[in-house]
């Protein structure tokens, strides 16, 4: 008997994922600005806090290092995980009806308990191998969910940073122009003790909105931290491989 014609295995490296979702175009650029501007309100924090104001200074880290990477998470590479599961999945088929095709190629003169445990052996590898695919495939279905809410989260990131940016220029612009003048940081100082903080409302408003929009983006973040903990227990289904596999 002439042997079948087997399938070939589909294995080849994922792309990795692309963005779904429309982002903020803007985003890129407010965390250049938090840098440069942060240094500039801590200073005028500072001043304030010497007649009374109370408030915290900015944090020191960049944006990036303080929000966004605890964050987001990479989308596209988590993206490239789901593809693999679908990838993996297909390739474990193929291989499993290769092999079933392989037992009806058994030369039928091959008869008795031999013959009989090797096509029960072969046909329980084709069959496991589709079991194992569709388990694997389950986790491309997590995966693909990881990856949506990961970017999802980032947009939300994004538009508060925006937010944050737009303000923290703001402020850093009316801060800079109290200190444009003869005597710079001295004379914003004594303008705050001559004329207190009725002076600089304005100011004093911009850094409270600052430091909500530093806190809720904190508050995300431990959001978040609770939600991959249990996205950590969904992927569990992987572990559940190897006794497929010894099955």
């Amino acid at each position: 008997m002439p042997l079948p014609t087997l399938d070939r295995i589909p294995l080849e490296a994922p792309d990795k994922g692309q963005a779904q979702l429309t982002h903020d175009a803007t985003f890129t650029a407010w965390d250049d600005a938090f840098t440069t501007m942060r240094d500039v309100v801590n200073h005028g924090i500072d001043a304030l806090n010497h007649v009374g104001a109370g408030l915290p200074r900015l944090p020191e880290e960049s944006l990036e290092s303080l929000l966004i990477l605890p964050l987001t998470g990479d989308y596209a590479t988590i993206q490239r995980n789901a593809a693999a599961c679908v990838d993996v999945r297909d390739a474990l088929h193929a291989w499993g009806d290769n092999i079933l095709r392989i037992s009806l190629a058994v030369d039928p003169a091959w008869h008795g308990q031999a013959a009989a445990a090797y096509l029960l052996r072969v046909n329980a590898f084709g069959l496991a191998a589709r079991g194992i695919g569709e388990t694997v495939r389950l986790g491309a279905i997590v995966f693909e969910e990881i990856a949506k809410v990961s970017e999802r989260i980032g947009i939300e990131v994004e538009r508060l940073v925006v937010e944050l940016g737009k303000t923290l220029v703001r402020l850093g612009r009316r801060l800079l122009s109290k200190i444009a003048g003869p005597g710079g940081w001295a004379a914003f100082a004594g303008e705050l003790l001559l004329k207190g903080l009725d002076a600089v409302t304005d100011i004093i408003d911009d850094v409270r909105r600052v430091l909500e929009l530093i806190d809720h983006l904190r508050e995300l973040r431990d959001v978040v931290v609770d939600w991959v903990e249990e996205q950590r227990h969904r992927l569990g289904l992987f572990r559940d491989l190897p006794s497929l596999v010894r099955s």
